[in-house]
């Protein structure tokens, strides 16, 4: 079931989850670390600034800051952004990096100020109107051919997972917006659910977003189109949590994967499979 968005929700459910963010970079950050990032620098000596925003626990932004970039963080959950002024404090770093809050801040930063603002899990929490005017307001704070690189969640893996999140896929991003519910009655979802074995798996999780707050899907093959009519021009898009069967049977061949898998996350992280097989994609876009 897709949810409204609610700022309460969101805020409580992101405050419950601030310990999952303890943990050290996470396969987008990598990307950005080892494939982004290393073709700007080669391009681009010097000193580079960096906005992330979003930054959550910090890991990518104490990252960037070890490799000397001069980089600013903002995050609205409290416990997170506690959580990453810590993480800084703990590795000799003023605090002071972290900026407690949201959208709205984006607006106090200095027009043209950074090379890079990078939204890692951040967009597809936003409702619409924020996230049309962070985007907007991104564009004003980056400088002349600078680099927008966020990750999105993949609306196109739903209908590899064939379970219920198939069915909303279906539902959202192609009954409703063809207008076949009215065409064609209720009884098309139920025949829908019909061709499937486990069109209500998986159960309710308290730790799912999905199951618990608005989440924006975002299709991969339309996001260039998306991204262009706020003066952003696509370079590459890069996906990463890959999966090699659908989710509801990997557990019996996980162990056999995890070396294909390894390989996906990184140095292959731009095929094709990831349209299908990957439940999100980072793209790295320039500034007009």
């Amino acid at each position: 079931m897709a949810h409204q968005f609610n700022a309460k929700k969101t805020q409580e459910f992101f405050d419950n989850m601030a310990t999952d963010f303890s943990v050290a970079t996470a396969p987008r950050d990598e990307i950005f670390l080892d494939l982004i990032l290393p073709q700007y620098i080669e391009k681009n000596p010097g000193q580079i600034s960096a906005l992330d925003f979003g930054c959550g626990g910090g890991a990518l932004l104490l990252k960037m800051t070890e490799k000397g970039i001069n980089v600013q963080g903002i995050e609205k959950h409290d416990n997170l952004c506690q959580l990453a002024r810590d993480r800084l404090v703990q590795a000799g770093y003023n605090q002071a990096k972290i900026i407690k809050g949201g959208v709205k801040e984006l607006t106090d930063l200095p027009p043209e100020s950074f090379d890079f603002v990078i939204l890692m899990g951040v967009f597809q929490y936003l409702p619409p109107e924020d996230y049309i005017q962070s985007l907007n307001n991104i564009h004003n704070i980056l400088k002349q051919g600078g680099h927008l690189v966020a990750s999105f969640q993949n609306a196109l893996f739903d209908f590899f997972t064939f379970n219920k999140y198939t069915v909303d896929f279906y539902q959202e991003k192609i009954v409703k917006p063809l207008g076949l519910d009215k065409l064609l009655g209720d009884s098309l979802i139920d025949d829908f659910k019909g061709l499937m074995t486990s069109p209500e798996k998986p159960k309710y999780s308290s730790g799912i977003a999905r199951d618990n707050i608005y989440v924006r899907t975002s299709n991969p093959l339309t996001i260039a189109d998306e991204l262009k009519k706020h003066k952003f021009n696509l370079k590459q898009k890069y996906f990463y949590n890959l999966f090699f069967t659908p989710r509801l049977i990997e557990n019996k061949y996980q162990d056999k994967l995890k070396e294909l898998k390894k390989q996906f996350e990184i140095k292959r992280s731009t095929e094709w499979f990831g349209y299908f097989m990957a439940n999100a994609f980072v793209v790295d876009c320039v500034k007009e």
